[in-house]
């Protein structure tokens, strides 16, 4: 140990030794740390000026001089020997008052020898020499061998350790303020982080015996997160345990130079002045002096600890000039997420995120002078919400918390901070206010300026910072990397699309996005990628979306970076490219839910200051309009298809193909909106233009008539969607071939048509027709191959034929699996069938897991407020209303009913369905009135959207007549049930269905007022028809059998 202080004890010839080594040590300069650093020394009998007890010594030396012995030693220390003054004058003026000399003298004789009553006792060593002047002297009454030996702990030994004490205590306490070299302190509003002190703490203490310092730890993070708060706090709870403790500041050479200077000095090591200053950092003498001082502590020496701060560049060298030794422990602080390799054999990390609520909350609360105990709650609600806006950044919320301090009335200084900040963001966010109120001498403005300068000059190739500043401007900080992708696959067309033919992305952006031919070449985005998360400005995302997000302050102060740039059009041409590649790759639709959150603002204004022509912004509003509405977000897509119409009536013409199809898109949005009547109106004019422009059998003009076709159905209108389904379906066959996928489109579609009326035996012979031709021509895997499996197994159903349709379902499911995946919106639909047919069998356990299933993934994958996840959930009741849940079902309901009405609007009809669905539960709950309340509303919303002879308005008269029923009122029942019936019959004709259900229906109630002649008879032709219709063994045609046969037998206690 050199630099330890040393306390030297001697007993009698014990301390002669003591001065001579000494004596050598200040004229040695290889030992002149001993003589520096001893700071007393305890004479105990020690013959300054020799001994007369030498002479019985020399007798004795010489009688033994045949054996080795020397008796001239003897001689040099008696009594007033030349030698040893010229010792004691030699030792005086090398210590001369830089250390305290205490000799204790005995007073009492020393026994020698006894023999009976006569004994021989003698001064080994008299006062007068075991004593001089200028220093402590005291005497002990003990002999010369007493005074270092201790038979208890009595008062001559209590006497020698107070000296001791009294001594070492101011030598500690002086060692312990000279070498804590910390040059700064933990900031007065400090506050705790117990989960990471306790990490910081043990991780230091993890060891790496082959590592160049046994105890390493890195501390990173994004710059402001408090890293250097966090390292100075273990060093004040941990001063004791290490000794020197050095501070570092590596946040360039200048810097760290300076700091070395200082520790040296703190070290007080001889530095070689005379040796040149090197210019390089490492051949510094005053740097390999501490370097080498720190590497040769050994076992018996204290630990040391040195913390390198703010070391955010290592590119300059840091890792040649970091403390190395055994004794050693390192705390880095860093942005650089690979600092830990700076230390070789290994080092531990800890990464420093943003604050926990309840930190935030108190170090603002430390900032106000408030002497209220406790703090009111609006105050503290305050404070979380001025954190929740910095994102909880250690360095942001500081700042904010010496604002708001420096307020006057400090109960609203935070709402009024809120309100500020709110107005006037960027004015506080750069404001300098602070200085001098903050311990941090960095703004949010200019925190990662320095870290972003460096690593664009370092990576000029990648252009890191460009990047960050390119992904600030989507959504929340967080981009996908799926995102990029679907961009790179068509951004060079889709810009030439929206700009002109000559048009490029700059070529750092080209590289960025760049296409291989085949894929996203994503090399160059990696390289800046990770450059940013090596430096803590980008994290990265996991998951089904892998990516990248920042923090909401690093996303602010780059979208303020080289702002003459047109970042905004770059961001546009970016989700444009992946809009339209997303709607060409069907294999992962999933992806526009997160999609359509990147989706920047498309006004015509916005659109105008990015430079895009009037006429091309229907390019944009079409392709980006089609991811909404395939998400289901169809205002949006409304919003977007009336501006695309709107222009391309202005700019192309009325009668222009493309705005043709624009209005075809728009009718087609207004359908999924449940806006029948709009939607029938625009595809009717665009079919009648379209015979008009292109004629009746163009490919389009066919379209269009499908299109109306679908429109009908939906309005229940079922003769004239057959018209229309039979006539594009003879044009389509003369004109495109049997084969051609449009025929067999418009042939699934008159299927149908056949289907909602009831007619399942034609729509199975059109369905089978469909199915077979498509495997020929397209393939069995092909997507429209599986889509009229599923219809045809649709038709199964309906026909009660459960074993068919089971078959198929499993098929389509198994198919779908393999070649789109088992998360995929088909597949999942394709299991939502398969659910529906034990639905149907009453296998309610099997549907309920298979219903499940589907919820689950689609919230998952869609989301929750898609109106695929709406009807999975919806679909999960029924099962749970048929297997008499009611409670269970009635949660579901509630739950679509406020999301549709939110999503999809009151009057939506899938709105509708659900609330007639709590209805039926109410119902069946015996909760009559709100049964009857809600029914009553879904028949007058349905009368006004839909028309009073709609099916789905004549279900909800039906299923209010069954509320009557129930409660035993017959007659409003019975004029509801006739009423459904006639209607049914004229509108849907007297085979239909839903036409022999009603019939059903009255004949029940009629038995249930006694009228069992007339029952019999209407139940008969209802039985006739459903056998003739449906197949002897369909469950509806069982139940009416099952019906006759009981009452043809007497027994009229029978219900619905």
């Amino acid at each position: 140990e050199q630099t330890r202080n040393l306390v030297f004890v001697g007993h009698s010839y014990g301390g002669l030794v003591i001065k001579q080594a000494l004596i050598q040590a200040s004229t040695n300069p290889s030992f002149a740390n001993i003589a520096d650093y001893t700071r007393t020394v305890f004479f105990l009998g020690t013959p300054h000026r020799g001994s007369s007890f030498s002479t019985w010594g020399s007798i004795a030396a010489r009688a033994l001089q045949p054996l080795g012995s020397n008796p001239s030693l003897l001689q040099e220390v008696a009594y007033d020997s030349l030698p040893l003054r010229d010792l004691h004058e030699e030792f005086e003026n090398v210590i001369r008052d830089k250390l305290r000399v205490i000799n204790f003298y005995e007073q009492r004789k020393t026994h020698i020898l006894k023999v009976w009553f006569i004994q021989w006792e003698e001064w080994c060593v008299r006062e007068q020499s075991a004593t001089y002047s200028k220093v402590d002297n005291i005497g002990l009454p003990v002999d010369h061998y007493g005074l270092n030996k201790f038979g208890s702990k009595n008062e001559n030994y209590r006497m020698i350790f107070r000296k001791l004490l009294e001594t070492i205590t101011p030598i500690v306490s002086q060692k312990q303020r000279r070498l804590y070299s910390v040059p700064i302190g933990t900031v007065e509003s400090y506050t705790e982080r117990h989960r990471l002190s306790a990490t910081v703490n043990e991780n230091l203490h993890v060891p790496h015996r082959k590592a160049s310092v046994p105890h390493a730890l890195t501390i990173h993070g994004l710059g402001g997160t408090g890293k250097t708060q966090l390292a100075l706090k273990y060093v004040k709870d941990h001063q004791d345990d290490y000794n020197p403790i050095l501070w570092i500041d590596a946040k360039d050479e200048d810097s760290v130079r300076s700091s070395f200077e200082r520790c040296a000095s703190e070290l007080q090591l001889s530095i070689d002045r005379t040796r040149t200053q090197s210019s390089s950092l490492l051949d510094s003498p005053t740097v390999q002096a501490v370097l080498r001082w720190l590497y040769s502590r050994k076992d018996t020496d204290e630990a040391w600890l040195a913390i390198i701060d703010n070391a955010d560049d290592v590119s300059w060298g840091i890792k040649k000039v970091l403390p190395k030794g055994q004794r050693g422990s390192v705390i880095i602080t860093s942005q650089d997420s690979q600092s830990q390799k700076l230390v070789d054999g290994g080092c531990e990390e800890v990464q420093v995120d943003t604050m926990e609520l309840l930190e935030a909350r108190m170090l603002l609360l430390r900032h106000l002078r408030l002497d209220l105990e406790p703090v009111p709650q609006y105050i503290q609600e305050d404070c979380d919400k001025i954190a929740e806006r910095l994102g909880y950044l250690a360095l942001a919320i500081d700042l904010a918390g010496a604002y708001i301090g420096n307020e006057t009335d400090q109960r609203q200084a935070p709402r009024q901070y809120l309100a500020d900040y709110a107005r006037h963001r960027d004015d506080l966010l750069q404001s300098e206010h602070t200085h001098g109120l903050s311990a941090s001498d960095k703004t949010v403005w200019t925190v990662w300026d320095t870290t972003l300068e460096k690593i664009e000059r370092r990576h000029a190739d990648s252009r890191p910072g460009w990047l960050l500043a390119f992904l600030a401007r989507f959504s929340d900080g967080v981009v996908q990397d799926e995102l990029f992708r679907l961009a790179s696959l068509s951004i060079s067309s889709i810009t030439r699309e929206m700009y002109d033919e000559t048009a490029e992305l700059p070529k750092w952006l080209a590289k960025v996005l760049a296409f291989d031919g085949k894929k996203w070449d994503d090399f160059c985005y990696r390289q800046g990628r990770n450059v940013l998360v090596r430096y803590n400005l980008l994290q990265r995302t996991q998951g089904d979306w892998a990516g990248v997000r920042m923090h909401g302050l690093v996303q602010w102060r780059a979208t303020k970076f080289w702002q003459a740039m047109p970042w905004d059009r770059w961001h546009l041409v970016a989700t444009t490219a992946a809009c339209a590649q997303l709607s060409e790759e069907t294999a992962r639709p999933e992806f526009r839910r997160h999609m359509v959150t990147h989706i920047p603002d498309l006004s015509r204004k916005c659109l105008t200051r990015l430079g895009i022509d009037e006429a091309r912004m229907p390019i944009v509003w079409t392709t980006v309009g089609r991811t909404y509405f395939d998400e289901g977000r169809w205002e949006k897509a409304e919003e977007l298809g009336v501006q695309v119409m709107q222009t391309r009536k202005r700019v192309l013409g009325e009668e222009h193909p493309d705005t043709l199809t624009s209005m075809a898109n728009l009718a087609s949005t207004y359908r999924k909106q449940g806006r029948w009547k709009e939607a029938e109106e625009l595809h009717m004019q665009v079919m009648q233009t379209r015979k008009r422009v292109l004629g009746e059998e163009h490919p389009d003009t066919l379209t269009s008539m499908a299109n109306l076709t679908s429109t009908y159905r939906d309005q229940g209108r079922w003769k004239e969607a057959e018209e229309l389904d039979v006539q594009v379906k003879k044009t389509s066959t003369r004109v495109l071939g049997e084969e051609h996928p449009d025929t067999l489109t418009s042939i699934a579609n008159q299927a149908s048509t056949y289907w909602n009326q009831g007619r399942w035996k034609e729509a199975e012979e059109l369905d089978v027709q469909v199915m077979q031709t498509r495997k020929r021509v397209l393939g069995e895997e092909h997507h429209s191959t599986l889509i009229s499996m599923a219809n045809l197994a649709s038709t199964y159903r309906n026909q009660g034929r459960w074993k068919e349709a089971e078959e198929l379902d499993v098929q389509v499911i198994k198919t779908s699996t393999r070649v789109l995946g088992e998360e995929h919106p088909d597949t999942l639909t394709s299991i939502a069938n398969l659910a529906s047919t034990y639905w149907n069998q009453g296998r309610w356990k099997k549907a309920e897991e298979l219903e499940m299933q589907v919820m689950q993934t689609r919230k998952r994958v869609l989301g929750e407020e898609h109106p695929s996840t709406l009807t999975s959930i919806a679909n999960l009741a029924s099962t749970y209303w048929n297997q008499e849940r009611w409670k269970d079902a009635e949660e579901l309901y509630v739950r679509v009913i406020e999301t549709r009405k939110r999503v999809l609007g009151e009057e939506h009809p899938s709105t509708l369905i659900s609330v007639a669905d709590l209805a039926s539960t109410y119902r069946n709950q015996g909760l009559w009135k709100e049964a009857e309340e809600l029914q009553l509303q879904v028949i007058q919303t349905r009368k006004r959207v839909l028309r009073e002879e709609h099916p789905e308005t004549l279900r909800s008269i039906a299923n209010l007549a069954t509320i009557y029923w129930d409660q035993g009122r017959w007659k409003e029942a019975e004029e509801l049930e006739v009423q459904v019936m006639q209607t049914r019959k004229r509108v849907l004709g007297e085979e239909h269905p839903d036409t022999l259900t009603s019939m059903a229906n009255l004949a029940h109630t009629w038995t249930s007022q006694s009228r069992n002649e007339d029952a019999i008879l209407i139940m008969e032709k209802c039985f006739e028809l459903q056998r003739h219709i449906l197949g002897h063994d369909h469950p509806d045609t069982v139940s009416s059998r099952e019906a006759l046969n009981k009452w043809q037998g007497g027994n009229n206690e029978i219900g619905l």
